[in-house]
């Protein structure tokens, strides 16, 4: 899948992890469909539990982690949590294991994007290019370029879009096109729907053992 980009954010995640997941949902399903088949010859109930807390922990650490930018800022998806960081906020990003994103001296960790062994590519579009003239329409073909080449994501090539759109982001508040928000905050959510996808089958795992 790689990233998914526009002029109004984009979405990174790397193939290898997406991978595992078609592998690991594909391989739930078809346990899932033979035991439907053989159902009322021998039921298991407690089997079809496991299989779908399997499937939540696919989609919890494969799917759902993921790095986003857009207008406001990057957001750190991770497991169980997401971390928002403003633009004014974000003043560093390391690239030496997983990606970081740092707001002053404390560092956020994406796990959804690792440091990879890449070839060099050409920057694709910035985040902010929409808000000056004449802008928009490079972006549009480069982004269309970006999604048929779908270039390989990384720890590092994540980092050189985080930092291609802070710069962005300074230019277009020196010139006015956008307010600065100095005394933004950092939001970090726990995000209650990857409890509930967890927990339900591992109750049920639980109970029916």
């Amino acid at each position: 899948m790689g990233a998914q980009g526009s002029t109004s954010g984009r979405v990174f995640r790397q193939r290898s992890t997406l991978g595992l997941a078609a592998v690991g949902g594909a391989s739930a399903l078809l346990l899932l469909a033979s035991l439907a088949q053989n159902w009322a010859a021998y039921p298991r109930p407690s089997f079809v539990a496991w299989i779908l807390f399997g499937l939540a922990c696919v989609w919890s650490i494969f799917v759902r982690p993921a790095v986003l930018l857009d207008l406001e800022g990057v957001t750190v998806r991770n497991v169980l949590r997401d971390v928002h960081i403003p633009w004014a906020r974000v003043t560093d990003v390391e690239a030496r294991w997983n990606l970081k994103v740092f707001a002053g001296d404390r560092g956020y960790t994406a796990w959804a994007i690792a440091s990879q062994v890449e070839r060099p590519r050409a920057t694709s579009g910035g985040m902010f290019g929409g808000l000056s003239s004449g802008r928009l329409a490079r972006q549009t073909r480069a982004d269309a370029h970006q999604s048929a080449a779908a270039p390989k994501v990384t720890a590092s090539s994540v980092a050189r879009s985080i930092e291609q759109a802070k710069v962005e982001y300074d230019e277009a508040v020196a010139a006015g096109l956008l307010s600065d928000v100095p005394d933004a905050l950092v939001r970090i959510t726990w995000v209650p729907l990857v409890f509930a996808v967890l927990l339900v089958p591992a109750v049920a795992v639980a109970v029916l053992s």
